[in-house]
């Protein structure tokens, strides 16, 4: 069951996932090479926004050569940001995307939980995939993720 606090911050979510306005700043990326294969690897992040305020932040991480077996990683820390909040007011929401035999592109949620981003300190809480699947809120992270997708051009 949903406390006031969990139910404040999916209403958040469903107004940041609707909103037209919301805007995507790209804010860094690194490279370095796979551990297991070698291959090069990428990781990017940056901000989602609704006119001045920051809702979202989100790393992307994958591995050249990999997204049809391991896939991509995507992390959104999502809840308020700014003076007087804390990492208690955002939750941490994970993702792998992966490419299907045709090519085409999958995205599924994950466990946050067994992320590097959960063990961080801007988000108090990470949610399981129980917690995201079949909730208000899987409707609006996948909308958000999709605005995402389209706003940031680094992605493989």
């Amino acid at each position: 069951m949903e406390s006031g606090h969990q139910t404040a911050m999916v209403h958040d979510m469903h107004e940041v996932a609707q909103s037209p306005r919301f805007r995507v700043e790209r804010m860094g990326e690194t490279g370095g090479h796979c551990d297991c294969c070698g291959n090069a690897s990428r990781r990017v992040w940056g901000t989602v926004s609704d006119g001045e305020e920051m809702l979202v932040a989100y790393w992307m991480n994958w591995t050249v050569g990999h997204l049809a077996d391991i896939g991509a990683n995507l992390d959104i820390i999502w809840g308020r940001w700014g003076e007087g909040t804390s990492a208690d007011d955002r939750v941490l929401v994970s993702m792998v995307h992966r490419e299907q035999p045709d090519g085409t592109p999958a995205l599924m949620v994950i466990d946050a939980g067994d992320r590097p981003e959960a063990k961080g300190e801007l988000a108090e809480t990470a949610l399981n995939r129980a917690e995201v699947i079949g909730t208000p809120l899987a409707a609006h992270a996948f909308a958000l993720v999709d605005g995402i997708y389209e706003q940031d051009g680094r992605f493989f």
